[in-house]
């Protein structure tokens, strides 16, 4: 199973540096994308962020919210069953282990903790940092670049 970060997510609804490859590499992948509250608070915030720094308008919000509802609707994304009190364990136990070593953020650390809570065996995000954590935790890295 595979686990995208927010980051990518973000890439669909944006013209962002990676946007057409991201969007690509979703739609040759051709598989329903977990979607988490800790995604759905990621990107409800940088929706609002670009509103608040006056890179997008309260109109351009709207719309892209109900696409990103659209798709929910639609199983682009699906709702995967977490346990919180066992993801936040496990990015204890991923802080503990590797923030030394890589020097990772604790939400990057959450979306690790996350992908292994709900068993995804593959990671795909544009964070070099974050790769190297997905890959030190056993996941399979991702990539929509090459």
């Amino acid at each position: 199973m595979l686990y995208i970060d927010t980051s990518i997510i973000v890439k669909l609804y944006f013209k962002e540096k990676f946007s057409p490859e991201a969007s690509d590499w979703v739609k040759k992948n051709n598989e329903a994308i977990p979607l988490t509250g800790f995604h759905e608070l990621e990107i409800t915030n940088a929706i609002h962020l670009k509103e608040f720094r006056s890179e997008i308008t309260s109109e351009q919000v709207r719309h892209v919210l109900s696409k990103f509802y659209a798709h929910q609707k639609s199983g682009v994304y699906y709702r995967p069953m977490l346990n919180w009190a066992d993801t936040i364990n496990f990015a204890v136990d991923i802080a503990r282990n590797h923030t030394r070593i890589i020097g990772s953020r604790s939400l990057d650390i959450l979306h690790i903790a996350s992908a292994l809570a709900i068993k995804a065996d593959r990671f795909l995000t544009f964070d070099k940092r974050q790769q190297a954590l997905a890959d030190a935790t056993g996941l399979k890295i991702e990539s929509c670049t090459e």
